[in-house]
């Protein structure tokens, strides 16, 4: 199967915030960056009810910095390429799946596992005080 090399993500720009009425920002924003920094102060806002969150006590820490510094990540950095909240969603769903896989199909378990009908035989080693063992 071939690939077409297409131009559409040519005509998606991003849609950015250069200020907010005369008020100009140092660098333009994007609505994504301005949906993780609302998530950020929200979740905030939500831990801000228990400790330790509740004891910081700086509000500009809180509500700027760590929300700030959650829409970059998410917004500039990637894990094993991928976009930050895409990988965490991934890692979950694999940690929550069942392991089972023969060439990246799901298994099934047999309904009779298979036992041992004969005797099994072994050897038992004793030791002593001294550290020596008896045969």
């Amino acid at each position: 199967m071939r690939r077409m090399r297409t131009y559409t993500s040519v005509w998606k720009v991003p849609k950015m915030l250069y200020g907010i009425q005369d008020i100009a920002f140092p660098m333009p924003i994007s609505y994504r960056q301005i949906g993780f920094f609302i998530g950020g102060v929200g979740l905030m806002w939500g831990l801000d009810q228990f400790p330790p969150f509740s004891f910081i006590g700086l509000p500009l820490v809180e509500y700027l910095v760590i929300p700030g510094f959650i829409s970059w990540f998410f917004t500039k950095q990637l894990l094993d390429g991928k976009a930050p909240h895409r990988f965490i969603l991934r890692w979950i769903a694999f940690q929550l799946s069942p392991h089972e896989h023969n060439r990246y199909k799901e298994m099934s378990r047999p309904k009779n596992p298979y036992r041992y009908c004969s005797l099994v035989g072994y050897r038992k080693l004793s030791v002593t005080e001294g550290g020596q063992s008896h045969d």
